[in-house]
């Protein structure tokens, strides 16, 4: 176990009470889900067939611990080397475009393993700025959503994503996770739309 400098946060009613929503709320939407994510994997396995889910699915999480993040495969086989677009077809391009392919994430958030909000899970050993990465980001579970997610996602560089992460430690809370709760489909709209895309060109 890597000893982290820093303390658990101070918040620890909100701490506990977050934990209790997680569960709480995966439950409720895996059971309303259910048919979704049933349909989105029998397609899935028509359109792109086997493997169901992600190679590269072992992600850093709380304390440094590792786990395996569930999420339907969207990509075909062996394209980390084509454009982005050509890396998917017509069917799970929509798939990605709609999120989901990360309904099964739900029953990471209800093992413990991630929240609904926090820090987006890194790949270990995945290659990032030295002396960047500060242990707050560790003392939090990660998230389906977060900080780094409505303010760019993929399009903003991973130095900003950890600053981002060290943001939401240093403002851990209620009222910050209500803030990207409300943001977050906001979030997605823009992406869609392509405003990430004409912004950050």
């Amino acid at each position: 176990m890597i000893k982290l400098k820093y303390k658990k946060l101070n918040n620890k009613l909100y701490w506990y009470i977050k934990r209790l929503l997680d569960i709480f709320f995966s439950l409720l939407l895996i059971i309303i889900t259910l048919p979704l994510l049933i349909i989105t994997i029998i397609v899935t396995l028509i359109n792109l067939g086997l493997p169901l889910c992600n190679e590269r699915r072992q992600r850093e999480g709380l304390y440094h611990k590792e786990f395996k993040m569930y999420k339907i495969r969207t990509k075909k086989l062996h394209s980390d080397n084509l454009k982005r677009e050509d890396r998917y077809t017509r069917v799970s391009f929509i798939i990605d475009m709609l999120h989901l392919n990360e309904i099964p994430q739900l029953f990471n958030i209800l093992k413990g393993d991630m929240s609904f909000i926090g820090p987006r899970p890194f790949i270990p050993n995945e290659k990032l700025p030295e002396g960047k990465i500060s242990e707050k980001r560790y003392l939090v579970r990660p998230g389906i959503t977060g900080l780094s997610q409505i303010r760019g996602g993929r399009f903003i560089s991973h130095e900003g994503k950890l600053r981002l992460d060290e943001e939401y430690y240093d403002n851990y809370g209620f009222i910050q996770d209500l803030k990207i709760l409300v943001l977050t489909p906001i979030d997605v709209i823009k992406q869609n739309n392509g405003y990430y895309i004409r912004k950050y060109k």
